[in-house]
């Protein structure tokens, strides 16, 4: 689980940076499918329970309004994902 964890959510975090630069759309489905372990690994903890299966939804939410053109919805979807990536980062770097 350790080695999909880190460098899945690395990946999908800038496979998100490019499919909202190029405007595609499958590259966030790709990306809400790397970012899978850590929500699954986030639902399995007693602070997230069902909050973490959330965070790929949001890319797929994102994907639909690519989809539609419509750019602004789609990067304030995605910005839970960086927040939670950004601070499960500093609490492990700090622990």
């Amino acid at each position: 689980m350790q080695l999909l964890f880190w460098p899945c959510t690395i990946a999908s975090l800038v496979l998100c940076i490019f499919s909202l630069g190029f405007r595609k759309s499958k590259l966030l489905v790709i990306s809400s499918l790397l970012i899978l372990p850590m929500s699954l690994y986030l639902a399995a903890t007693p602070l997230f329970l069902i909050w973490g299966l959330i965070f790929p939804l949001l890319y797929l939410g994102a994907a639909k309004f690519i989809t539609k053109k419509m750019i602004w919805p789609a990067i304030l979807l995605v910005i839970p994902n960086y927040l939670l990536v950004g601070w499960l980062g500093s609490v492990v770097l700090n622990q």
